[in-house]
C-alpha cells in the first residue's frame, strides 16, 4: 500500500522535488548543472537517482528523450534556463513530435529582486531579458512557472503525470528563485500526496462494438494490410502486432519512425512504407482493400505526400488505432477509428479474432507463401550496391556487412541525413524495438547520445550508432561522457566528407556542403575510445567483429563514396522530402 501523504514537511524545495522523482521511480537525471538548478544536484547527494553529467545540453536532452521513449517513464533533463532553451531543445523537439515522455526542470535565473532591471541571464520575460516560459511553451505539451515551494512540488508531480498520460510528450517546470529557496509547508497547504497517487493508469480501453466491426472488416478483406507506426513501439505492443498479423495473414509495413515495430525478418514483414519504403511494402499497401493503421498519423513522408496510388480512402477502407482522438482522420478520412492504447487494442483484436475464427489456416498460409515469393522477386532488403567492391565504399555495402554480423541482441541508433534513409530502406532489423532514429523532428547529432541512453537502459545489449560525418561531429563530445560513464557503444561513421543530403540536393553546383576529410578515429582515440579507419570492403567484417568484443567505446571511421544519393532509395511515388 502506498503512503497517501509524502513526508516532505520542513524540507527545502529541491529535496522535496528529488523525493517526488524517487517516488516516480526515476533512475537518472540528464543534464549540466548551472544557475539555480545547481541546488537540484545538491539534493541528489545520497539519493537513489544518479545524475548523468555530459559535456553539452544537447547530449543530455536527447538522452532524456530516448530514455523516455524506451522505458515509458519520463526522461528527466535539467539545465539552467538560458541553455535549456538554446542548447537543450533537440530532445523536446523530437519528443513533442514523436510522443516521448520527458520532463524538463529548469530555472528563470531571475536574480530577484533585480529581474526588472534586465539582470545577467534573466529569463523572466521582462524587458531586457529572454522568456524561458514562452520558449518552452513552443516546444512542450505542458509548462508551468512556479514561485512557491508547495506549488513547485505539486507541479513536478503534475508534469510527470502529463508527460506519461495519453499522447505522451515533453513537459516542463520553470523554477523562480523564491520557489527554490523556500521550505515546504504542508500544514498551510496545499497538501502534498505520494506521487504515484497521481500517476494512475489512464490507458483507454477500446469500444467492443468498434472491435467487432474491425474484425469483420479484416476477415472479409481479400488483401488486408497493416501499417505499424511509432505508437506500436511506444506501447511496446510488439508481440501483439506479430500475433495479430499471423492470425489474419496480413503483410506488415512500418512507417520510418515505426521501423522495427516488427522484426523485418518475420514472414509477414515487408519493411518500411512511403518515401524510403521497400518496393514490396509500397506495392502491397497500394493493392490492399482494407488497411489497419496502428499508432501512426500517416504523415506525408509515410504516404509519399498522400499519393493516391499508395493510399486512396475512396477505394480502400482505412481503420486507425491511436491513443489520441485528434490523430484519427487527421491526414486521411478514416472509416473506422479506434481510440485507445495500441497494446490493449491489439490484445482485444486478437481475442475477438480467435473467437470468431472465420479465416482458414490454409488461406492464411497461402497469403504468407505468396508474400514470400513476391519479396524474393522484388529484392526485399537487397540491392546490387550491397555487394559492390568499389572503393571508396558504398554505404549500402557497409550496412549489409554490419547487418550480417549483428544478432537479435543488438540495438541500432541513427542520425539524421542520408545514413538514416539508407538504413531505413535496406537494414533488416532482427528483433522488435531494436532501432531508434530521429524520424519525428530529424535533427543531426542524434546517434551518439541516443546510443548512450540505450546502453543505460539495456546494458546487456550491444549498441551501435550509425552516423554521417556531419552528424557525428556535432555530438562527438558525447564520447568523452561515454568513456567516463563506462558505456561501451560502437559508432560507425559513414564518412563521405560532405553533408550528403544537402550536396545531392544541390545539383551540379555545390556550395557549403563539403568538408575536409577529418581523421575521426584519431580524435576518438584521444578521448579514450578505440578508433579504427576502414577504407576497403575486405576490412569491414574483421573490424566490426573486433569492435563487438571491445569493452569501451569504439569509433569506426568508414571512408565512403559521395556518389551515392538518398534519391536512389526514394520511392518513385515520392515527389519531395525533408531532412
Amino acid at each position: 500500500m502506498l503512503e497517501i501523504k509524502s513526508a516532505m514537511d520542513g524540507k527545502n524545495t529541491m529535496d522535496s522535488v528529488v523525493k517526488v522523482l524517487e517516488e516516480a521511480d526515476t533512475e537518472y537525471i540528464f543534464g549540466v548543472p548551472g544557475g539555480y538548478m545547481m541546488k537540484l544536484y545538491d539534493a541528489m547527494i545520497g539519493s537513489s537517482i544518479k545524475p548523468i553529467l555530459v559535456r553539452h545540453e544537447q547530449i543530455a536532452s536527447i538522452m532524456a528523450e530516448v530514455y523516455g521513449r524506451l522505458t515509458g517513464k519520463a526522461g528527466v533533463f535539467t539545465a539552467q534556463g538560458a541553455w535549456t532553451v538554446t542548447n537543450g531543445l533537440m530532445g523536446p523537439l523530437e519528443a513533442i513530435q514523436g510522443s516521448s515522455p520527458m520532463l524538463i526542470l529548469t530555472d528563470m535565473t531571475d536574480n530577484a529582486p533585480y529581474s526588472h532591471h534586465g539582470s545577467y541571464q534573466v529569463g523572466t520575460g521582462e524587458y531586457g531579458g529572454y522568456d524561458v516560459k514562452k520558449a518552452l511553451e513552443a516546444t512542450t505539451k505542458y509548462v508551468s512557472v512556479v514561485h512557491e515551494p508547495n506549488q513547485a512540488v505539486q507541479t513536478v508531480q503534475l508534469a510527470l503525470k502529463h508527460a506519461t498520460s495519453g499522447n505522451k510528450g515533453p513537459t516542463s517546470v520553470v523554477f523562480h528563485s523564491a520557489a527554490i529557496n523556500g521550505m515546504v509547508d504542508t500544514k498551510n497547504g496545499p497538501i502534498i500526496y505520494h506521487t504515484k497517487r497521481y500517476l494512475v493508469n489512464q490507458l483507454q480501453m477500446p469500444c467492443k462494438d468498434s472491435i467487432s466491426k474491425v474484425i469483420h472488416m479484416l476477415q472479409e478483406a481479400e488483401k488486408p494490410f497493416i501499417i505499424a507506426g511509432n505508437g506500436v513501439k511506444i506501447a511496446h505492443a510488439y508481440e501483439e502486432l506479430e500475433e495479430f498479423a499471423e492470425i489474419i495473414g496480413a503483410p506488415v509495413g512500418t512507417t520510418a519512425q515505426g521501423k522495427s515495430a516488427i522484426r523485418e525478418n518475420h514472414p509477414n514483414a515487408v519493411g518500411v512504407i512511403g518515401n524510403w519504403g521497400q518496393k514490396v511494402a509500397n506495392k502491397k499497401l497500394a493493392e490492399a482493400d482494407v488497411i489497419l493503421v496502428v499508432g501512426s498519423r500517416l504523415a506525408p513522408t509515410d504516404t509519399c505526400n498522400h499519393h493516391e496510388e499508395l493510399i486512396n480512402p475512396i477505394k480502400q477502407k482505412l481503420i486507425q488505432v491511436d491513443i489520441e482522438a485528434r490523430h484519427a482522420s487527421w491526414t486521411f478520412p478514416i472509416e473506422q477509428p479506434i481510440i485507445g492504447d495500441a497494446k490493449l487494442v491489439l490484445q482485444q483484436l486478437i481475442k475477438d479474432a480467435k473467437e470468431t475464427n472465420q479465416l482458414q489456416a490454409e488461406e492464411i498460409k497461402n497469403r504468407v507463401d505468396k508474400l514470400q515469393v513476391l519479396k524474393n522477386t522484388m529484392g526485399y532488403m537487397s540491392s546490387e550496391e550491397m555487394f559492390s567492391n568499389d572503393i571508396p565504399l558504398k554505404p549500402q555495402k557497409v550496412l549489409k556487412v554490419l547487418n550480417d554480423i549483428i544478432d537479435e541482441n543488438t540495438m541500432i541508433t541513427l542520425d539524421a541525413g542520408e545514413n538514416r534513409v539508407f538504413t531505413i530502406n535496406g537494414f533488416k532489423t532482427k528483433s522488435p524495438g531494436s532501432l531508434i532514429l530521429p524520424g519525428s523532428a530529424g535533427g543531426m547529432g542524434y546517434a551518439i547520445p541516443s546510443a548512450m541512453a540505450a546502453k543505460l537502459v539495456y546494458p546487456e545489449k550491444k549498441v551501435i550508432a550509425i552516423a554521417g560525418d556531419g552528424g557525428f561531429a556535432m555530438t562527438m563530445n558525447g564520447l568523452i561522457s561515454a568513456v567516463e560513464l563506462n558505456l561501451p557503444i560502437i559508432v560507425v561513421i559513414l564518412n563521405n566528407a560532405a553533408l550528403g543530403w544537402v550536396k545531392n540536393a544541390q545539383g551540379e553546383t555545390k556550395i557549403a556542403s563539403e568538408f575536409e576529410d577529418i581523421q575521426f578515429a584519431d580524435i576518438a582515440t584521444s578521448m579514450g575510445c578505440e578508433g579504427y579507419i576502414v577504407r576497403e570492403g575486405a576490412e569491414l567484417k574483421n573490424i566490426f567483429e573486433k569492435a563487438l568484443k571491445v569493452e569501451r567505446p569504439v569509433v569506426i571511421d568508414v571512408k565512403t563514396t559521395d556518389d551515392e544519393s538518398y534519391k536512389k532509395v526514394m520511392s518513385s511515388l515520392a515527389t519531395s522530402l525533408e531532412d
